[in-house]
């Protein structure tokens, strides 16, 4: 913890966590507020009070009654919650939620999360590698440049003839990954396609999206300069002698609690991957669209690129990451290799509509909530954002068997979220699990742009208001917003830079069973799997933060911002 004041903070706000469980009325509701035309709900957890009132904060008029419905028991956090719901409230304002001797204040505007939507997305300029991070941009969290990347040596597991060991490459730029200082291929692949498919399903309103970056005056939309940076970098990570890509850039160990700049271990390139390779190639495939007309010369260089990683892929199919004895870094290995294939394909054939690439697609392509090591379905979005552009008409009939079978998948979401009593469409508490919930909500929001449907916009926007306080812990998991939010992330930045507030816009992982042993399992006050969360910084099970996390919490913000205006 940065001071004795910290320490002292937390263990009360411990105490409040582990009070809260099964003892007393408690208002949950999203703490940043609601769109007027959105459906609005606060949960009342452990309540025997059947009624609820909306006063106007700005005359004290009372201006809706309303019954409470039903308690439900909810299995993971072990609670009775109603719903109040107040969504015939459009009028725009501050009101004040009643029930019984409690209150919360509520918020109803349109641009309840505007700053929401720029700040998940400018954390990634200060998760900036190899440059300082100006003050201009950053305000108090500027830092001199940490990491130049301008020597780092090849790993013995990444040795060729061409590159022996030890001898050095050039790799700066991209972003930190998560609470460490390493660079990861596999995390970054999903983590810059989500990013890219945000512009690709927006891209008026990403035109406009302006951000606080170096950049941001140039003829470039400030959500594609960003992802250059990690684009650029992970040209780098490839072996020109014969396409291969290397699985991580990192050190042989996590560093110490210390600055970027201040981080003095020597950094490798670890072994070539099968996974690492094929996300790769996917992410360059889409980038040769995305910046064709931009910079046609880039995206050349992205398609080459793409191509010999594929060929490399092919010629070696199941390579799978094995971490070295000698280092301890993030591992992120993945033992089934078919999903990074098909999204390759898919992604490289909408950029060459040559269809040998979709040979091995099957015909029935699964569709999951993708995650790092699950991306078939990232290769299905990319196909749903590019139906008018396909001139096969077999491949036509593919994509619309792609689009029934997410919508299927997108169903099941809607009929889990229809029978929680915190109206969110996940059951389970896995690592990460508030990017399971984002995540989820891309899907959700795919569907929804395919059907029209609003049932999948509404399931969408449940995801966001559980994440910002409509959840059974009273919390905004996202730094610096809402009322009561993470304040000791597992962030190494967050810890060393003597600032009592942590980087803002960053989404903490979540609820999780998974690993409680990292602040010591005598700390986690509750065994449910959804009050299972510590604001503690070395609950890196808990409350770390990632990329591949803020990606989809920037997608589901800024396209329910667009969609809604």
């Amino acid at each position: 913890m940065k001071t004795l004041l910290s320490t002292l903070v937390l263990l009360v706000t411990i105490s409040v966590f582990s009070q809260q469980e099964n003892k007393g009325l408690t208002i949950l509701v999203n703490q940043l507020g609601f769109k007027p035309n959105s459906e609005k709900r606060a949960f009342i957890s452990d309540s025997e009070e059947r009624n609820f009132k909306i006063i106007n904060n700005s005359n004290q008029e009372i201006v809706f009654k309303g019954e409470i419905s039903s308690p439900k028991y909810w299995e993971p956090s072990g609670t009775n919650v109603g719903i109040a719901d107040f969504s015939s409230i459009q009028k725009p304002g501050k009101y004040s939620i009643v029930v019984g001797n409690s209150s919360k204040t509520i918020t109803i505007d349109n641009s309840v999360y505007e700053a929401l939507g720029t700040k998940s997305l400018e954390a990634f300029y200060l998760a900036r590698a190899s440059e300082p991070v100006l003050e201009k941009y950053a305000g108090i969290y500027a830092r001199p440049l940490g990491h130049p990347d301008n020597i780092v040596f090849i790993h013995a597991s990444a040795a060729t003839d061409k590159r022996p060991e030890g001898t050095t490459i050039f790799s700066p730029r991209g972003w930190y990954d998560a609470g460490d200082y390493n660079k990861y291929i596999v995390n970054s692949g999903i983590t810059v396609h989500t990013l890219l498919q945000l512009y690709e399903l927006f891209p008026e309103y990403c035109k406009t999206l302006k951000l606080k970056i170096p950049e941001n005056s140039n003829q470039v939309p400030d959500l594609l300069d960003e992802t250059l940076v990690n684009l650029r970098w992970m040209l780098t990570m490839q072996d020109p002698n014969d396409g291969g890509v290397y699985h991580k850039l990192t050190s042989k160990y996590f560093c110490g609690m210390v600055m970027p700049e201040d981080d003095k271990l020597e950094r490798f390139v670890v072994m070539k991957s099968t996974a690492a390779t094929l996300d790769f190639a996917a992410v360059m495939a889409k980038a040769n669209r995305i910046f064709f007309k931009m910079d046609p010369n880039f995206a050349n260089s992205c398609l080459v690129a793409s191509k010999n990683a594929w060929n490399w892929a092919q010629k070696n199919p199941n390579v799978l990451y094995v971490q070295p004895k000698d280092i301890s870094t993030g591992e992120y290995g993945d033992n089934k290799i078919e999903d990074e294939k098909y999204w390759a394909a898919i992604e490289l054939y909408l950029s060459t509509k040559n269809a040998d690439y979709l040979n091995d697609l099957p015909t029935n392509l699964k569709i999951t909530t993708p995650t790092w090591s699950q991306v078939e379905s990232l290769g299905a979005f990319s196909l749903i954002a590019s139906t008018d552009k396909v001139p096969d008409s077999k491949i036509k009939d593919k994509i619309e068997l792609v689009k029934q079978n997410l919508l299927k998948t997108a169903d099941q979401l809607c009929q889990a979220n229809q029978v929680s009593p915190f109206r969110i469409s996940m059951n389970s508490f896995s690592w990460g699990s508030n990017s399971d919930l984002a995540n989820q909500s891309l899907l959700l929001l795919h569907a929804y742009k395919i059907s029209g449907d609003k049932k999948y916009l509404k399931t969408a926007e449940d995801c966001l208001h559980y994440i910002l306080g409509s959840n059974p812990l009273n919390m905004c998991f996202v730094t610096s917003f809402g009322e009561n939010s993470p304040k000791h992330i597992h962030d190494r930045r967050s810890s060393a830079d003597k600032i009592e507030t942590p980087i803002p816009g960053l989404l903490v992982g979540g609820p999780t069973t998974a690993a409680r042993s990292d602040c010591g399992e005598s700390n986690y006050k509750s065994n449910f799997p959804a009050l299972s969360y510590l604001d503690m910084e070395c609950s890196y099970s808990t409350n770390e933060i990632a990329i591949n996390w803020n990606a989809p919490l920037a997608f589901l913000v800024n396209a329910i911002n667009t969609i809604n205006q």
